[in-house]
């Protein structure tokens, strides 16, 4: 995405990394630039692509909207509990249903749990019937590991962060339930017929994996 032949603008809240080949922005509200404006000020720029770091309020997300649906590449970020969310959220900021609908390509929920320790964490065996009561869908007994606490993980088990992600690509099918208003509960249950992982089953893989506990996707997601 990052080439000399494609104009990339940001605005952030604030700039935290420099990236060597993209125009950023940083919000600063004393002065009058917040998202939205920043926003209107980009478009004027002809830019490739565009990266919003928050949509906080229904302007920006007009704004944004109507940027995807003139051709531009637009990236933000929105607070939902996971991916259908992100949907009917637009809704309920003010977006009409049918172009929410057409300027959706994909939409990532993510959480960050703790990686386990490698030093201290121990193997332990999850059956269906622990699974089941921490909220997990199995029907057999998964090897896994728990925290145990060592010195060189000052005693808590984890050392490091991994993303744990749930991934939505929008079909037809979901623009239809979009633009009939459907709950986002719905258009989730679409979405898994359709392939999509849940954010709690892509934790259960990095369980199976070692790379965290089942406590631990169970505490963020």
């Amino acid at each position: 995405m990052n080439s000399i032949d494609k104009n990339i603008i940001t605005i952030e809240d604030p700039v935290e990394y420099q990236l060597p080949g993209i125009n950023q922005i940083q919000v600063n509200a004393k002065s009058g630039l917040t998202f939205a404006s920043g926003l209107r000020s980009m478009l004027r720029a002809d830019p490739d692509v565009i990266m919003v770091g928050e949509i906080r309020d229904a302007e920006t997300a007009r704004i944004a909207v109507e940027s995807a649906l003139t051709g531009h590449l637009v990236l933000s970020t929105l607070h939902t509990n996971d991916a259908p969310s992100a949907v009917t959220r637009l809704t309920e900021m003010g977006i009409e249903p049918f172009l929410t609908a057409s300027a959706l390509d994909t939409v990532v929920a993510q959480r960050l749990a703790r990686v386990l320790c490698p030093h201290c964490k121990r193997q332990t065996i999850l059956t269906p019937e622990a699974l089941s009561a921490a909220g997990f869908r199995a029907s057999f007994d998964i090897e896994a590991y728990e925290p145990a606490g060592c010195s060189r993980c000052k005693g808590s088990g984890y050392k490091g962060r991994i993303g744990v992600y749930e991934v939505m690509t929008i079909t037809d099918e979901m623009r239809s339930h979009a633009i009939q208003r459907t709950s986002a509960e719905e258009i989730g249950h679409v979405a898994e017929e359709q392939g999509m992982r849940r954010l709690r089953e892509d934790g259960l893989e990095r369980v199976k994996e070692g790379l965290t506990s089942i406590a631990e996707v169970a505490r963020v997601t």
